[in-house]
């Protein structure tokens, strides 16, 4: 074994279908761990403090934001004005 790598002999060592085996072993691990962390609270505590703290700093973002926002809650309430017997008719039978 004096010119022969590690690599080399696991590879020898290995089939086709070893290989696709450890390679799914491995990506169904992964999507585990990414998942576990995804659902965190911790992830999201993050995420929110970052958001947060960059918001402040950046007043163009945040006006960016509120323009958004004003954008967003005008057309549901146009939506919700037009489309009244749509939502109303729901109300009337609680």
């Amino acid at each position: 074994m004096s010119n022969i790598t590690i690599k080399q002999v696991i590879k020898e060592e290995l089939n086709k279908s070893d290989e696709t085996r450890i390679k799914k072993l491995a990506r169904d691990e992964f999507d585990k761990s990414i998942k576990k962390h995804l659902n965190s609270d911790a992830l999201e505590k993050v995420v929110s403090d970052l958001v947060i703290k960059n918001l402040k700093k950046d007043k163009p973002t945040k006006k960016e934001v509120a323009k958004i926002t004003k954008e967003v809650l005008t057309k549901l309430y146009k939506v919700l004005w037009t489309k009244n017997n749509f939502w109303s008719n729901g109300l009337e039978n609680i």
